[in-house]
Formats: structure tokens, C-alpha cells, sequence
């Protein structure tokens, strides 16, 4: 089969240095042998540290809409203009693998619904959790649950910061100026530690578990930017960890989806994924728990899922896409929760409103713990109190 690749930076190279590699077996697997012809690059002269011989190398998006290919790998982003060259190749019948998390996030339902109409695959396992097998395992290994919940550490960049601060102690700046040293974050971190990166892979995967459509502009979201490291290093005397989740729980109906720093519990199989690595966490009413872990980013380790999608369509695997029929309806602060607080009032204060709230910490400010409190207790509290800071814990009573 031919294939076209649009874009050959980090991920478009590590397809090549994939496809090269593991020539033999993916041959096998596929029963064809797979090969690039065409790719849609932005410097056709550039030195590259891949072999590129044998691929008509082009600018010109025209000359790959033209070319006689079975199946287009896009891996170069960009959202508008990209969506709009995606939709022609899908109507031209061609397969379509997407790593393209920015642009899938806002168009994934017209992407998918235009791939069944001409009766080819739209897949993107790579979008999300990079090498980490997750789209797939909820679109066809957990087909048969109902799935409940899904709860993930989906960006690499602000696991590796809260990690450097819960277990070296630092604080916000350096780890983020660590993070940016080692290529982690961009120059303009905005999109990992404000959330929004994890806000777009937590609506990708609920769309899949619960087969509803989520607008993203309705998903609650906060990132790390203001996290104290103080208040890491109380939480963890106390036994709790943060880590940024996107999480969604699904009921009667109902979604309550957020993506914002939290604390868990040691114990917690979360807690333990440390620095830049992926995680998410997926209960189904027949399977149970289960967890999936490993590298969210990279360049062999997200053409790794690239390459698995190629495989899977060019072996005749390629199946209706899902298009979820129906919006649903994002709810917020329905259920009780348990919050971690640090304020500027005295112990003697918090005491005095009188609902069991547990005094961890009066160094500097005064930081507690509430039992499971409602929406409406939440808003009572803050309004009684200067509060500072304020993050949800899962996993205690």
C-alpha cells in the first residue's frame, strides 16, 4: 500500500525510523508491504536523520492530493486548513491516520462522519497519551463494558513539574524552566500548564467511553500555573499527591468532566506515575479497574501508535468510525467531594463553623480538610473564609 505522510518533523520522522526498523514484521502483520511516497514537508532541501530516498518530497499539499495513495498519515498540526485538506482525502476514499489532538478535539464528529460516508478510516490513536494503547482499548477491547469512568494524567509537561515539585521540592519556576531545558515545554508553556492539552485528550477519550458528544468550551478547566509548593509538601506529610487529571465520571445520562490539579491518596495507582510519563485510569461495570501506562510524547514513542493504526487499516481492520448521536449534558457539583483548603483565618476560626473540618497544617496559613461536602457547602465556606488555595482529593473518606 502507498502512503502519503503530511508533515516530517519529530513524530513524521519516527514513523519513517518505525516503518524502517520494523520492516519485516509490519510487512507480516499487514500482508503488503507498506511504503511512503509522497510527503508534504516545509523545506524539501532540509538535512534530515532519516532515509528519505524513494519519497517524492513536496511543499505543495496539491501534489499529495493528486497522487495515487491508499492511506495519509497527518502529523504536521495546525487545526483549520488541516481539517479542510483531512475532509478532501476522505472524500477522495483514502484512509486517514491523525496524531492531531488540537484539530481533533474540535473536529473529530465531522472527520468521522465524512470517513463512513466514504466508507474509510478515520483513526488517531496517537492523539492521546502518545505510545500509551488507550483509543483503541476503549473503542474495541472495553466494548463490551459500560464504562463509568476515566480519570488520566494526560500531559507529560505538568506531570514532570509536579513531580520535580512533590519529590525534590521545588518550586513552580524552576520546574517549569527544568521542563523547557529538557524540551518538555514549549517557550510558551500556556497550553500544558493551564490544562488545556489535557482538556482536549479527556474530551477525545469520554466522546469514546460514553459514545456522547462533548463541546469542549462547556469542560471546566484549571492548570498548575498557581500551584504552592508548600502546599505540596503538606499534602504529602498528610499522604496525598498531585497530579493534574483530566477525569469524567458518566451517569444516568449525566457527565461530569473537568480537567484541574487534584490529590490522591499514596496508594493510589496515579500517584506513582512520575515526571514526563501518561497514565489513565478506565473503570467498566465488567472489568473493574484498569490502568494504562506509559510515554505521552516523543518521537518513536507516538509513531509507535501511528504506525499501529497503519497497521490495522492496511490489514483490513478498518471499521465504521464512531459518531456519537447525541450531546450530553455536562453537569457540575451535583456529587459531594472531599477538598483540601489553606486559608488566611485562624485554626480558631475553621473551628468555630463547626462541620468536622480535619486542621492538617497553621504554619503560615491554616490548611484543612473537609469531610464530603456538597457544591453549596463549598460556596459557604469560601464565602466565611479568605481562602488561598483549594484542590479536590480522591480517594479518602
Amino acid at each position: 500500500m502507498k502512503i502519503g505522510l503530511l508533515g516530517m518533523g519529530t513524530v513524521g520522522t519516527g514513523v519513517l525510523k518505525v516503518l524502517s526498523e520494523n520492516q519485516e514484521k509490519i510487512s507480516r502483520l499487514s500482508d503488503d508491504e507498506l511504503k511512503v511516497t509522497h510527503a508534504v514537508v516545509n523545506d524539501v532541501n532540509k538535512k534530515r536523520d532519516v532515509d528519505v530516498s524513494g519519497i517524492k518530497l513536496t511543499d505543495d499539499v496539491e501534489e499529495l492530493l493528486d497522487a495515487d495513495i491508499d492511506i495519509v498519515i497527518e502529523v504536521m498540526g495546525g487545526i483549520e486548513n488541516t481539517r479542510d485538506i483531512l475532509i478532501k482525502l476522505l472524500k477522495q476514499g483514502k484512509h486517514v491516520i491523525s496524531a492531531n489532538k488540537d484539530m481533533l478535539a474540535k473536529h473529530i464528529d465531522e472527520l468521522t462522519e465524512t470517513a463512513n460516508e466514504n466508507n474509510v478510516t478515520f483513526s488517531y490513536e496517537a492523539s492521546v497519551a502518545g505510545g500509551v494503547p488507550i483509543i483503541r482499548t476503549i473503542e474495541s477491547s472495553l466494548n463490551s463494558n459500560d464504562i463509568s469512568e476515566v480519570m488520566g494524567i494526560l500531559n507529560g509537561t505538568t506531570n514532570y513539574i509536579l513531580s520535580k515539585m512533590t519529590i525534590d521540592g521545588w518550586d513552580y519556576e524552576r520546574a517549569l524552566a527544568e521542563a523547557q531545558a529538557k524540551g518538555y515545554a514549549e517557550a510558551d508553556p500556556t497550553n500544558d500548564v493551564e490544562g488545556i492539552d489535557a482538556l482536549r485528550k479527556i474530551v477525545l477519550l469520554s466522546r469514546l467511553a460514553y459514545h456522547v458528544k462533548v463541546d469542549i468550551d462547556d469542560v471546566e478547566t484549571k492548570g498548575i500555573s498557581n500551584v504552592d509548593v508548600n502546599d505540596l509538601k503538606t499534602a504529602k506529610a498528610e499522604g496525598l499527591i498531585m497530579k493534574l487529571l483530566g477525569k469524567s465520571h458518566f451517569e444516568n445520562g449525566k457527565l461530569e468532566i473537568s480537567v484541574e490539579p487534584v490529590l490522591l491518596p499514596e496508594s493510589h495507582q496515579l500517584s506513582g506515575v512520575n515526571y514526563e510519563k501518561n497514565a489513565v485510569y478506565v473503570i467498566g461495570n465488567a472489568v473493574g479497574e484498569t490502568m494504562y501506562y506509559g510515554a505521552g510524547a516523543g518521537s518513536l514513542e507516538t509513531a509507535s501508535a501511528v504506525v499501529s493504526d497503519l497497521i490495522h487499516v492496511a490489514s483490513g481492520g478498518h471499521k465504521k468510525n464512531i459518531v456519537p448521536e447525541e450531546k450530553v449534558e455536562i453537569q457540575a457539583g451535583k456529587s459531594t467531594k472531599n477538598y483540601f483548603i489553606r486559608t488566611e483565618n485562624t485554626a480558631g476560626e475553621v473551628n468555630q463553623l463547626g462541620k468536622d473540618l480535619k486542621i492538617i497544617s497553621e504554619e503560615n496559613n491554616t490548611t484543612f480538610i473537609t469531610p464530603k461536602i456538597s457544591a453549596d457547602e463549598l460556596n459557604e465556606l469560601e464565602k466565611n473564609l479568605n481562602i488561598k488555595a483549594r484542590y479536590q482529593v480522591i480517594g479518602v473518606e
